[in-house]
């Protein structure tokens, strides 16, 4: 990576696009935008935030690098995107980025979750996704915020108060939030109720990650590793060590943005 450039990084996903900008081991800014139906728009609109966050004048950008879901949607003259990348390289480049010692990231990002092994120079060694069954976990947790009439964040403020475990046997995300409902109906508390559907990420999460070997150290990334009550489950169902990264929603922007010209 040309330590003399200020370069860009977008992560076009389903539910939220991102933004940043890096020159050298800084991260300079950061935005991100409401995808939407427009992913494109929702790219120029995160990295313009960007670039006003970081006071960086568009023409002094040395690179924009994409990665996300719709990485070749957001393709468009207006962006000059010069490189894209698949998201499971990007979340190894930005974590190791964000944590030198990191070997292992694991991302609940709001329709994928994935976990990646990698060695100390960000080279991929492991690569596992979730079943489609698994798909939009993100969305589930906004959702079930919405059906007890919280925010994200007081929803995971509210399952950590929880005082019992509530048992629930369910396969999917559609079946999960019904059975939050019911539990409900059924005068289990509030706070219980939304710990049990916070763990059903959880074990989801930890299904997939459990069939590769977990080196340490094993770092969390996305949107939903802001939720404290799902980082108190995940390290007591993985039966390992956990962290969370810095800026988690960004790792995936900030690997593309490190993967121009071959930056590692």
């Amino acid at each position: 990576m040309n330590k003399e450039k200020i370069l860009a990084g977008i992560d076009a996903g389903h539910i939220r696009t991102k933004a940043v900008l890096v020159k050298g081991q800084e991260v300079l800014g950061y935005a991100s935008a409401a995808t939407g139906l427009d992913a494109a728009g929702a790219a120029e609109k995160a990295l313009n935030q960007a670039l006003a966050a970081a006071r960086v004048p568009r023409g002094e950008l040395g690179g924009l690098v994409v990665t996300g879901i719709f990485k070749d949607v957001v393709k468009v003259p207006e962006l000059a995107i010069e490189k894209t990348i698949p998201e499971y390289m990007a979340d190894a480049k930005g974590a190791l980025f964000l944590n030198k010692n990191s070997r292992t990231v694991i991302d609940i990002g709001g329709n994928v979750h994935k976990a990646v092994h990698y060695d100390k120079d960000g080279n991929l060694l492991d690569v596992i996704q979730n079943d489609k069954c698994a798909d939009g976990l993100g969305i589930y947790y906004t959702t079930i915020a919405k059906t007890l009439g919280v925010s994200e964040e007081e929803l995971s403020e509210l399952a950590l108060k929880s005082k019992k475990s509530v048992a629930v046997a369910i396969q999917c995300g559609l079946c999960a939030e019904s059975e939050a409902i019911d539990l409900m109906c059924q005068g289990v508390d509030v706070a219980d109720a939304a710990d049990a559907a916070l763990r059903f990420i959880v074990e989801r999460v930890a299904a997939m990650a459990s069939t590769m070997p977990l080196e340490p150290e094993v770092v969390v990334a996305g949107g939903l590793a802001k939720s404290k009550a799902l980082m108190k489950h995940l390290p007591v169902l993985l039966k390992h060590d956990v962290s969370v990264l810095s800026l988690p929603e960004y790792v995936g922007a900030i690997g593309a943005a490190i993967s121009y010209e071959g930056g590692k």
